[in-house]
């Protein structure tokens, strides 16, 4: 049965019809196996360029790749894309066509910017609606294609795995790989050195009528491959070895990477990717908070008369508790008073994040004590009150006030300490004037505070408003604390997790993970506005600030602004660790 629209097909039938639909696999062996598996044998023979088989497999390794990438949420891709087979066999089309084109030109050179746009930006960055996701796919792809893949004197692997007790090689199998003895003897006697790049016992894995393929060529050789011409082509850029395969039938090739394919691990440590191995902490993780919310979820609603007693009792002391943290409405008239001769941007997110936290402690009072009276007989339960009495008793937010409240994955008692940072962080601005040290955590709206920084510093330089930004530079200061200096024109952040890396303190710049510490809490930040046409930060790695954890979803919302970090490695390894800032933690 196949969901693929055929004429003769009654339609009727297949719309009545159970689909299955097929999952990749979750680790980087079976997905590289069911890609060549699924692989027709014809299409090896569909290009003569000698690069060709290789180019398969390294196409396939990188399709791989961004699929095994899914399972780490998002520290793998900020959004969920729908990666399949089907962009693999058009990227093989495109590679096929190229390849051809440049041996009717008579050259063996690989177009590789052509590929990497072609593949990268438009077959699989096609699928990708997030900037800093297709950041990723672009440094894979210039990690993954040019002409270093065939250096004979420095031979390319995609990982060297030295953490397990047998190490395994992740590279690209080539056909001096899967010699016997005798047959490199046979080479040796032609003058031809070829060295396999591993000591791995391939020739156990390959079929009785591939090793006698292999034989009934080696016996045809009789010349150095180093004076072999092939078609009068330039192939320097090609490494004898790749050169050699022009000497066998390319459809061998699927079964000889199958073969390799099968003598990898199962398992495959998120380094492999890009990766730090706490990202394997992160998937468990979520993997065992979703079986926990689906068990709440299946759990029966209905109880004894003892276990609802016990119940109603535990909510009505939970509600007690919340109703003494609900501060009283905040007086925006006063406050609009006392700001009055002092009209700043900033004052006007004060007085704008006022308005919304006024809002949420209303609803929060209102369908609190209404939960109260109806637990207490007073009136009756509503769908909204049961809801909201399922939530309270799980330690969960209600959805009723998170729509009314920034974007959190808090639990209950968590987000209520939280609220009372925001509160108290309120109270401060209105009492001692505007903040130079601000969480902005605790604002319904960050990005207006950062855009009436903006709005300030045009204002005071005269820079038109449209042409000015800022960027960001971390500090020495740990805490408010430590600030041995004056901050009188300042803006300052604090409060923002690092996820992905490390941070160090005294040089100043990005470092790996400890092992099993999943964020690690930032300096000081400095907002820092500048002119656009000053600004040049090559040299930092353009970090995205999170609301959350859940980063930034397909309409976009969660992504407040752009850090600047230093580092001193080279930038696409942090790219492809995910990293990140978070204003809140889980």
């Amino acid at each position: 049965m196949t969901t693929e629209p055929i004429e003769k097909f009654p339609i009727g039938l297949l719309q009545k019809s159970y689909k299955v639909v097929i999952e990749p696999p979750l680790t980087l062996k079976l997905n590289l196996r069911s890609t060549f598996i699924n692989l027709n044998l014809q299409t090896f023979t569909e290009s003569d360029h000698p690069a060709y088989p290789c180019m398969i497999f390294i196409l396939a390794f990188f399709h791989a790749i961004i699929l095994d990438r899914r399972k780490y949420d998002k520290i793998g891709w900020s959004c969920i894309y729908d990666f399949n087979e089907s962009d693999f066999h058009v990227s093989v089309d495109i590679l096929k066509s190229y390849l051809n084109m440049s041996l009717e030109r008579g050259s063996l050179e690989i177009q590789w910017p052509t590929l990497r746009y072609l593949i990268g930006e438009v077959i699989y960055g096609g699928r990708v609606i997030d900037s800093y996701d297709r950041r990723i796919i672009h440094t894979y792809m210039k990690e993954y294609f040019g002409d270093f893949v065939f250096d004979y004197f420095q031979p390319f692997h995609f990982f060297i795995d030295t953490n397990k007790s047998l190490k395994y090689d992740y590279f690209i199998p080539e056909l001096r790989d899967f010699l016997s003895a005798k047959q490199r003897w046979l080479l040796r006697e032609a003058n031809i050195s070829i060295e396999p790049q591993i000591e791995y016992n391939f020739e156990k894995f390959l079929p009785e009528k591939i090793s006698n393929l292999f034989q009934h060529n080696l016996e045809k050789l009789t010349v150095d491959i180093n004076q072999i011409e092939y078609r009068q082509m330039d192939y320097q850029f090609l490494s004898k070895n790749v050169l050699f395969n022009q000497f066998f039938h390319y459809s061998i090739f699927r079964d000889l990477y199958l073969a390799y394919i099968d003598q990898l691990p199962l398992y495959n440590p998120p380094d492999i990717l890009g990766l730090h191995a706490n990202a394997e902490i992160n998937y468990l993780t979520k993997t065992a908070y979703e079986i926990y919310s689906m068990m709440l979820d299946i759990q029966p609603e209905q109880h004894d008369i003892e276990d609802s007693s016990s119940r109603e009792q535990f909510i009505l002391s939970l509600i007690d508790d919340i109703l003494q943290q609900i501060p009283p409405k905040k007086d925006l008239n006063i406050i609009k008073q006392k700001f009055k001769q002092f009209l700043t941007p900033l004052t006007i997110v004060l007085i704008q994040e006022i308005q919304r936290f006024n809002l949420l402690t209303s609803i929060m009072w209102k369908s609190i004590n209404e939960l109260k009276q109806a637990l207490n007989g007073q009136i009756n339960f509503s769908f909204q009150l049961d809801e909201i009495n399922k939530y309270l008793y799980h330690g969960q937010i209600p959805l009723l006030w998170r729509s009314y409240t920034p974007q959190t994955k808090k639990s209950l008692g968590n987000w209520i300490e939280h609220f009372q940072r925001r509160n108290q962080q309120y109270d401060t601005w209105i009492n001692n004037g505007e903040l130079k040290i601000i969480n902005l955590s605790g604002l319904h709206v960050p990005e207006s505070y950062l855009a009436a920084i903006i709005q300030i510093a045009a204002r005071k330089n005269r820079w038109p408003l449209d042409k000015v930004t800022f960027y960001t530079n971390v500090t020495k200061w740990q805490h408010i604390d430590d600030v041995d200096e004056s901050i009188q024109g300042m803006y300052l952040i604090e409060g923002l997790y690092l996820e992905g890396a490390g941070w160090d303190i005294e040089n100043h710049c990005l470092i790996e993970q400890s092992n099993k510490q999943l964020i690690q809490m930032m300096p000081l930040i400095k907002i820092i506005p500048i002119e656009t046409h000053r600004f040049n930060m090559n040299n930092y790695l353009q970090t995205p600030v999170y609301v959350t954890s859940d980063r930034r979803n397909t309409m976009g919302a969660g992504l407040v602004f752009e850090a600047n970090l230093d580092s001193k490695k080279d930038l696409s390894h942090w790219i492809l660790n995910g990293i990140c800032l978070l204003l809140n933690t889980d």
